[in-house]
């Protein structure tokens, strides 16, 4: 004969819970300090700082394969980060505390995924890329939850359940198990809402007394370096002559971490232009038919001999680059 008196948790949800804590508690933190250092820092939202989300959008948008994304929002890039932020600190609180763990692991997972594809797509061999790491390991937590195991949320559906006067599982109908369902909601939803305001407030607190610049990017894409072995007689090696056939384009990246192209019109003449729209800084594509550039935001073309706009909303031309070829290298100057 079997006891009525069944428990209201399974202890098997508590075991696995038990199980996942460690990696609930790496993931939390992680999440909510990257949140945190990206609302403090004074480089993130900086339009000029090659650690700043616009540059690091704009490097992303030329190889990315959501690029087509990314073309429409960098316009938006501040929002963009602050959402970003935001998106960490959320998703490492629900972890962490156990508040809608599986919707805030979706969350996490979402990001990680965005990462991968945009700033940490060039990445080879791809498990040097922090960010799939990351995605594999939040999936337990949206499979499984948290288990009940030192979860705010299962704190508050037991005290719901024993506001409502219940011993054992036996006494849940369906009813009262959507009535379960709507306490814990509405009281964990506050819960969640009151450990994201105070987020938020550290964050800009942080920022507010933060007075350092980072020297580092905050989306673990790498600014880029120069070394002895890509400096020569005019300065940073950015190409062979041979990946610049004549009438090409070859892409690269400025001293800013910006994307740039660099053209051989006719033999043995180089001409090097930023890839950033002058009108709201979209990144912009070469038509080799057309010899120019379009801007896919918003229709600004520019002539590809002399970087000027010739049609659109852009007034200034692209910025222009010195270059220098030493034998079969070409320098940025």
């Amino acid at each position: 004969m079997t006891n009525p008196q069944q428990p209201l948790t399974a202890p098997r949800n508590q075991q696995v819970g038990w199980v996942l804590f460690p990696l609930r508690v790496f993931l939390g933190v992680t999440f909510i300090y990257a949140g945190l250092l990206k609302f403090i820092s004074a480089d993130y939202l900086n339009p000029d700082s090659p650690a700043g989300v616009l540059k690091q959008m704009q490097g992303a948008a030329t190889d990315s394969p959501i690029s087509f994304i990314l073309t429409r929002v960098i316009e938006h890039a501040s929002l963009v980060g602050i959402t970003i932020a935001a998106g960490e600190l959320f998703a490492g609180l629900g972890i962490l505390f156990g508040i809608w763990t599986r919707f805030a692991a979706a969350g996490a997972f979402v990001l990680s995924l965005s990462f991968v594809l945009t700033v940490g797509w060039g990445t080879y061999p791809y498990f040097f890329g922090p960010d799939i790491i990351f995605m594999a390991a939040v999936l337990p937590l949206m499979m499984a939850g948290d288990g009940g195991y030192l979860s705010v949320e299962s704190i508050i559906r037991n005290r719901v359940k024993l506001d409502l006067g219940l011993q054992s599982a036996s006494e849940i109908t369906p009813a009262v198990d959507k009535a379960i369902a709507r306490r814990t909601l509405i009281q964990s939803g506050a819960a969640a809402g009151g450990l994201g305001l105070a987020g938020l407030i550290a964050g800009g607190i942080g920022r507010k007394m933060n007075t350092a610049s980072p020297t580092t990017s905050l989306l673990n894409s790498p600014s880029p370096t120069v070394s002895k072995s890509n400096q020569g007689p005019g300065g940073r090696k950015i190409a062979k002559v041979s990946d610049v056939p004549v009438g090409t384009a070859f892409k690269f990246t400025d001293a800013t971490g910006g994307p740039a192209y660099l053209l051989q019109p006719a033999i043995g003449t180089f001409l090097a232009y930023s890839a950033i729209c002058t009108h709201e800084g979209c990144p912009v594509d070469y038509d080799q038919g057309a010899k120019n550039f379009g801007c896919p935001c918003h229709g600004a073309q520019f002539d590809a001999s002399t970087g000027s706009p010739t049609s659109g909303p852009a007034r200034s031309p692209l910025a222009k680059y010195k270059v220098v070829v030493t034998g079969q290298d070409i320098y940025l100057a």
